[in-house]
């Protein structure tokens, strides 16, 4: 399944998998969907997400900046294991953890870490 972003209200929802190719059109998609957002709370929800490598790292620290910029309350839920794993081996496990909305992730995803 391609990657693709689905907006509900004050929700933005990552689905399919992530990689370098698609990850380039998300980012400018997610980019727009925080800025139109701005001033206002949002929940990016990653448990849709199949498959993702060190880009949905990437694209999850992207939007932070963007939702910052955009003073942009963002939180991330259902984030999957894979995600979490790579985030500890970068040293971003606790910035992660402030993003969290939920202290519990996805059950494994095979090959989210991939």
């Amino acid at each position: 399944m391609k990657a693709r972003l689905q907006r509900d209200a004050q929700q933005l929802r990552l689905e399919g998998e992530l990689d370098f190719v698609s990850a380039i059109a998300l980012r400018d998609e997610l980019a727009g969907a925080i800025a139109a957002s701005a001033g206002q709370p949002l929940t990016l929800d990653l448990s849709g997400v199949t498959r993702s490598n060190s880009v949905g790292l990437s694209l999850l620290l992207s939007a932070a900046r963007t939702a910052s910029a955009q003073q942009v309350r963002l939180q991330a839920s259902g984030l999957p294991a894979g995600l979490l794993s790579m985030a500890a081996v970068c040293g971003l496990d606790e910035w992660l953890e402030t993003l969290s909305a939920a202290t519990d992730s996805t059950p494994e995803i095979p090959n989210a870490g991939q």
